[in-house]
């Protein structure tokens, strides 16, 4: 049975990031002697309520620390500890076939490889450790004599990790980047490649999905048979015989058009319920349809054609990964040591305050579990949060 996978805030601070800085910790609140006024909060290591001595003195306090157990006047000085609910694997499957080496734009000198791994890479980044993350190419180690090798993963599903800002050090940001660095060449072995990492996706705990990303059609079965309509030089217009894919042609079987194969293996994972999500980046044009089998095949289409994540302009990657992470991403944060008094807890996005409201703010989904709800929960999964903060020990403010 699979189960929720959880990630603890780490030893080092109790700090989470998702962007610059996700602290799911806590932070502390002005003086009770007037009611408005408040500090804004600082992150830190989740404490238990202290009581306040005398001797404060604010120009020697770590700003980058909790508030100091002697901070004379404070009156929200309980800061929790959280963890994240259900963090969600987030395993990309790209394509590096030699097509990906194509430019990304007439005006642009990165290839469609370099656009797609960046924009992986942003993603992990912003999201922090609201993901886990992994990562396969396709083909792995193909050569001109052998282009159809089945692709494999190059980066094991590993939790999202804080991010410093202008330096991501051995994060796991940094080793995705440098994992998921390929030369493309060769075929597009779709089908293969799915079947083998199957084992491994289904046995990973908690909710798994498959982001494939691609620039053209599934190829290299060399069992396949196709006249000139299934030849992927054929539809190309690369072709200057009759059919490209017969068993003599210069394509031969295994520049087939793999629609079969390919979409019995995203069943095959989709009915082990893990979605597979298909994005066509620019050059996948000619083969629509097929993709639109895929996205259907992996419990993702979306409620038009095209069912598949088309992708017209690689500078709206970004923005079309964002979103399919935004379905998967949760907006739960579960109380390690809930608050003992109620009425008494406010949350703040990047030291703003979020209201208690049921519709855009936050709520207590149980005694220990908050939940943000609507705008407060589109802009946590949109990756524009530095900070998230818990404090128990003022009054909760409620949306008027």
């Amino acid at each position: 049975m699979k189960t929720a996978v959880k990630q603890r805030a780490s030893a080092c601070g109790m700090l989470f990031c998702v962007g610059a800085v996700l602290a799911l910790g806590g932070a502390a609140m002005t003086a009770c002697e007037d009611e408005v006024a408040k500090q804004r909060p600082r992150s830190g290591i989740g404490q238990g309520a202290q009581e306040p001595e005398d001797g404060f003195d604010p120009d020697t306090e770590d700003p980058s620390g909790p508030p100091a157990a002697d901070a004379g006047g404070l009156c929200g000085n309980r800061i929790h500890q959280v963890e994240i609910a259900e963090a969600p694997n987030i395993y990309f499957v790209l394509d590096a076939s030699g097509s990906m080496l194509s430019p990304a734009s007439a005006s642009s000198s990165a290839t469609r490889y370099d656009r797609v791994r960046e924009a992986a890479v942003d993603l992990v980044r912003n999201l922090g450790p609201l993901i886990n993350v992994g990562a396969a190419v396709f083909p792995v180690d193909a050569t001109d004599e052998a282009p159809c090798r089945a692709g494999g993963e190059v980066f094991a599903v590993t939790p999202g990790a804080p991010f410093a800002e202008g330096q991501e050090g051995t994060t796991t940001t940094s080793r995705f980047r440098a994992a998921t660095r390929a030369a493309p060449l060769g075929g597009t072995p779709t089908a293969a490649t799915l079947a083998a990492l199957t084992p491994k996706l289904v046995g990973l705990p908690g909710k798994t999905i498959v982001v494939l990303a691609t620039d053209g059609g599934p190829n290299c079965n060399s069992s396949a048979k196709c006249d000139a309509d299934g030849c992927i030089a054929n539809i190309e217009q690369q072709c200057p015989e009759e059919n490209c894919c017969s068993p003599s042609g210069p394509s031969g079987p295994e520049g087939c058009l793999d629609r079969d194969d390919t979409v019995a293996a995203i069943e095959l994972l989709a009915a082990s319920g893990i979605d597979v999500y298909v994005v066509g980046i620019p050059g996948s044009e000619f083969y629509g349809d097929v993709l639109d089998q895929m996205a259907l095949a992996g419990g993702t289409a979306q409620f038009v054609s095209p069912f598949y994540f088309k992708v017209d302009n690689l500078d709206t990657l970004g923005n079309v990964l964002s979103k399919i992470a935004g379905i998967v991403v949760s907006c739960e944060f579960d109380l390690v040591d809930p608050p003992p008094e109620a009425g008494q807890t406010n949350v703040y996005l990047d030291d703003e305050l979020v209201a208690y409201d049921p519709e855009n703010g936050w709520r207590w989904k149980s005694p220990a579990v908050v939940e943000l709800l609507g705008e407060a929960c589109t802009k946590l999964k949109s990756g524009r949060v530095g900070q998230v903060q818990i404090v128990s020990g003022c009054p909760t403010e409620v949306a008027r």
